[in-house]
């Protein structure tokens, strides 16, 4: 059941019940009993006024209804709590405006900015920037701090950016596309069965590759020996990587094992 002010009224002002009661009716908690009680402005003490200037009625109408500014932003302009506004403005009997309906532009419109705020605004929109150079070309080039210091490297355009790339390219011979790997990598499949050899797995995933049992790069002139290739499951082949070899001997009396 929701937590209306006409239920809440007749709850915990008609009925008597106390906030723990109506939360253990509801099977809710205390909190929440508490906050819809807040909301809807039930009390059962009429609110005690003081001297304060929230607590002059003429004046927070002026603010809230007239002005149209948040109870948030009236408290803040006091330096007080936001409930304390918020209090005063339901037992006053206005209802609440959402967030969406407040304006929050009232509190400024029509007014001017001081000079020394005018100042500070401007700081605040002035970017921090840093001389450097172009890496390709050499030329100053001024750049966002922030920009810089998430590159090492600054190019005055695209064009010097390219220029860099074609000069210092590596170039890298990656043999996985060649049809001689390609060649050695189906009969390696195909005398394993399309599956893993790894022992100890009994997988039966077709996701799978052909693993050199001695490095190519440490052996390049194996990379191509059928009897240098195994069929691995992905997961097993995971675990080789960067220890490629402490598995050698092992998957070797796989090979063996196989030919005999």
């Amino acid at each position: 059941m929701k937590l209306t002010n006409a239920y809440l009224y007749k709850q915990y002002i008609v009925e008597g019940l106390s906030v723990n009661q109506i939360a253990k009716n509801l099977g809710t908690t205390k909190s929440q009993v508490k906050s819809a009680l807040r909301r809807h402005g039930i009390r059962k003490k009429p609110l005690l006024l003081g001297n304060q200037l929230y607590d002059n009625k003429e004046w927070l109408y002026e603010q809230y209804i007239v002005k149209k500014k948040g109870y948030t932003v009236i408290a803040s302009e006091l330096g007080v709590s936001y409930t304390t506004i918020l209090d005063r403005i339901l037992y006053f009997g206005w209802s609440l405006r959402g967030h969406k309906e407040i304006d929050k532009g009232a509190p400024r419109r029509g007014t001017k900015h001081t000079p020394e705020s005018i100042e500070k605004i401007k700081s605040t929109r002035i970017k921090k920037r840093i001389l450097t150079k172009c890496q390709y070309c050499g030329e100053k080039i001024e750049r966002v701090f922030s920009a810089y210091k998430r590159s090492e490297t600054n190019y005055c355009n695209q064009y010097c950016f390219r220029k860099y790339l074609e000069e210092n390219r590596v170039e890298t011979e990656d043999i996985t596309d060649s049809a001689e790997y390609k060649h050695w990598r189906l009969k390696v499949y195909k005398r394993d069965g399309y599956r893993c050899k790894m022992p100890g797995c009994y997988s039966q995933s077709r996701d799978i590759a052909a693993h050199h049992i001695f490095p190519k790069k440490l052996y390049p002139e194996k990379q191509f020996d059928i009897s240098n290739g195994i069929t691995l499951c992905r997961k097993c082949h995971e675990k080789t990587y960067g220890k490629e070899e402490q598995f050698i001997e092992m998957l070797v009396r796989v090979i063996q094992t196989m030919s005999d």
